[in-house]
């Protein structure tokens, strides 16, 4: 696709990415940006950026932070579930705490232990398309990519799948608050949500006893367990639940997101689905076109700890900054021909993980779970959206890219 403009998408007041038509289609506005505006002064006098170079700045310079960002969300957010469980999330720290909460994943996500997840990825992906195959229809969404996504986070984390219904409910309340801009209905919802989640997790944890597994519940015991023999500051109940609670959003909500982006891509550019369809081994390659051309996470704030120059102009300490991943993933300097969806595309660094000390560390999983899923998807025939294209639309949300359903039909297999 082609991005032709004749004037500025951007309002005078500047961008405000709760705008309609940004919700719906916010790459005529990064067009714009990147070529006239890449240090861009919105709505609410929050910076945007929109360069890959400068993206890459901001989400790894520390003179960029979050813990400051966790203050203003807290005051947003008011007294609750929501305040008490996420204030110590590594979603709103920096160094040197920040370190330490990751640290305490990071064996989990481990590159060969990653990797061995392999036979497992390909069982449950063949076990939830079967049926659907059968059938000739499916919401990708809800009935496959939702499902793949929470097997893996819950199985990596140590939730019994008894539990991962209510962790699919409870997440889909409390992620509208963990953007910026929730409504009161919403920190409503979010609160009852995360009252239940971290009253289960903290049972699940109690529950334990001695036993020990391969997942983060376990790892985190041990850790805690390790701290106390060295008389080190344990890491608390609080910091378990919420790194697990962390560890779901980021593990569950963007894989199921990209995988919905990336078919819809692919079924809007037939020639690449058909190009797929007939050299397979380019699903790689496609894994990270959907990546770049349309990814799961758009975004991610910061908040200045000093004064700035980006882009020839002044950023003051205490401004918010708006990292446009999805933009630097479109930046022209970075990538050519960037609003094209092209599957042969070569040397691909996408934003879409992030940078720096906060890259993202379920990467090789993600990887792995999408490349599975489009392997499957794109071995369906006569592929249709059973939706106008007109009527596509997406969670509303400043940070995620997240269809609400993507219906489709195709040619039933498998008897």
């Amino acid at each position: 696709m082609t991005i032709q403009l004749t004037e500025s998408p951007i309002p005078r007041t500047g961008l405000d990415p709760l705008e309609p038509g940004f919700q719906l289609d916010p790459y005529p506005y990064y067009h714009w940006l990147l070529r006239n505006d890449p240090v861009h002064l919105g709505a609410e006098d929050t910076w945007y950026v929109t360069r890959y170079a400068d993206v890459r700045l901001v989400m790894s310079d520390h003179k960029f932070g979050c813990s400051s960002v966790r203050d203003w969300w807290e005051e947003m957010i008011g007294p609750g579930a929501l305040k008490q469980i996420m204030r110590d999330t590594m979603f709103f720290e920096d160094d040197p705490k920040h370190a330490r909460l990751r640290g305490l994943i990071t064996p989990v996500f481990a590159p060969k232990r990653m990797k061995a997840l392999q036979p497992k990825i390909d069982e449950v992906v063949d076990e939830l398309l079967a049926p659907l195959f059968r059938r000739g229809e499916m919401e990708v969404v809800n009935e496959f990519a939702a499902p793949l996504a929470l097997t893996f986070v819950c199985e990596l984390l140590g939730i019994p799948r008894e539990g991962y219904e209510g962790v699919r409910t409870w997440s889909l309340d409390i992620g509208p608050t963990l953007d910026l801009i929730p409504n009161d209905e919403e920190i409503r919802k979010g609160n009852i949500a995360m009252g239940a989640f971290a009253d289960y997790l903290q049972g699940l944890i109690e529950s334990r006893g001695s036993y020990r597994g391969p997942d983060l519940i376990s790892v985190m015991l041990d850790a805690q367990e390790e701290s106390r023999a060295k008389g080190e500051p344990p890491v608390t109940m609080n910091e378990m639940v919420s790194t697990i609670i962390s560890v779901v959003f980021a593990g569950h909500d963007t894989v199921t997101n990209q995988i919905s982006n990336t078919l819809l891509a692919l079924i809007r550019n037939p020639d690449q689905l058909d190009l797929l369809k007939r050299d397979p081994s380019l699903v790689s390659g496609c894994v990270e076109e959907g990546l770049r051309y349309d990814s799961a996470v758009q975004s991610n704030s910061r908040r200045l700890g000093e004064d700035v120059e980006l882009g020839g102009k002044l950023l003051r300490k205490g401004d918010f900054v708006v990292a446009l991943m999805g933009a630097a993933n479109r930046d022209p300097a970075k990538f050519n021909d960037p609003d094209r969806f092209d599957i042969t595309r070569t040397g691909t660094q996408v934003m879409s993980f992030g940078a720096g000390m906060r890259f993202c560390l379920g990467a090789i999983l993600a990887r792995l779970e999408l490349r599975t899923a489009l392997d499957r998807l794109v071995r369906m025939e006569n592929v249709r959206l059973e939706i106008a294209d007109s009527d596509i639309s997406y969670q509303r949300s400043s940070m995620f890219r997240s269809l609400v359903e993507l219906p489709i039909s195709f040619t039933p297999t498998g008897g």
